[in-house]
């Protein structure tokens, strides 16, 4: 299945990861990065491992490591109903040694945060185990001097070179990144249809409220149903094989 939403839910919150899977997201991603402080990462590694072994949820489940401590994070990276890996601040080099060093069977999204990443993006979406791209506005705007809630014709190049680099790596549509203001739903309603024009599928959240939003935008309609079954009817000479 492909996952219209993803919930960020923190690795040291026991409380959180309890109720994640109820929540009705199609994919979590477990956070080792940013949500976790430094004097908790090993706490959080720990209560993934307990949390994961006893998860019997229908979401995907992504973990979200931390660019610094890859070794240390793949080494609780072990269970079998783990789907992916989110690797931030991607490079060609820490995803490719992500994609060699894990020793389970998992997919690979690649969260691009610099410059240098994005214009490097179709190499990085060409690594073996990659499956989606994403992007990380805040240190991306940071590094190029961007205000912090416009969409910039330079924000809007970067994201249109993730949905090339993915068409053309012949990988999935790149996922939309987080609407931060969770309280204003109608806003967030608003960003993912754009997204869903500009060629993502799909989006990262950072609460409870936005997943049915989301969801729903993302959703394949009957109409869009139909139009695909036309197209490949034609394909393959009027008879239909969906």
């Amino acid at each position: 299945m492909i996952a219209r939403s993803y919930l960020y839910v923190p690795a040291d919150s026991p409380e959180k990861l309890a109720k994640a899977a109820t929540l009705g997201a199609d994919a979590l991603i477990v956070d080792f990065e940013d949500s976790v402080p430094i004097e908790n990462k090993d706490i959080a590694r720990r209560l993934f491992v307990e949390w994961i072994e006893t998860y019997n949820g229908k979401s995907q489940v992504w973990v979200r490591i931390n660019s610094g401590a890859i070794d240390e994070d793949l080494a609780h990276l072990k269970s079998e109903k783990i789907h992916g890996i989110v690797v931030p601040k991607a490079t060609v080099e820490n995803v490719q040694y992500v994609s060699n060093t894990v020793t389970i069977e998992v997919r690979i999204s690649a969260l691009i945060e610099s410059a240098a990443s994005i214009l490097n993006c179709l190499n990085i979406a060409r690594v073996k185990k990659v499956d989606f791209l994403q992007i990380g506005q805040l240190d991306l705007r940071a590094e190029l001097g961007l205000s912090a809630d416009s969409r910039s014709n330079t924000l809007q190049y970067a994201l249109s070179l993730l949905v090339l680099a993915s068409a053309a790596a012949g990988i999935e549509q790149p996922i939309a990144p987080m609407y931060r203001d969770f309280k204003n739903l109608e806003g967030l309603s608003s960003s993912c249809l754009q997204f869903k024009e500009d060629g993502f599928f799909g989006s990262s959240c950072i609460h409870p409220k936005q997943i049915e939003v989301i969801n729903n935008i993302f959703s394949t309609s009957e109409n869009e149903l139909q139009d695909a079954r036309d197209v490949i009817s034609a394909l393959d000479g009027g008879k239909s094989v969906v």
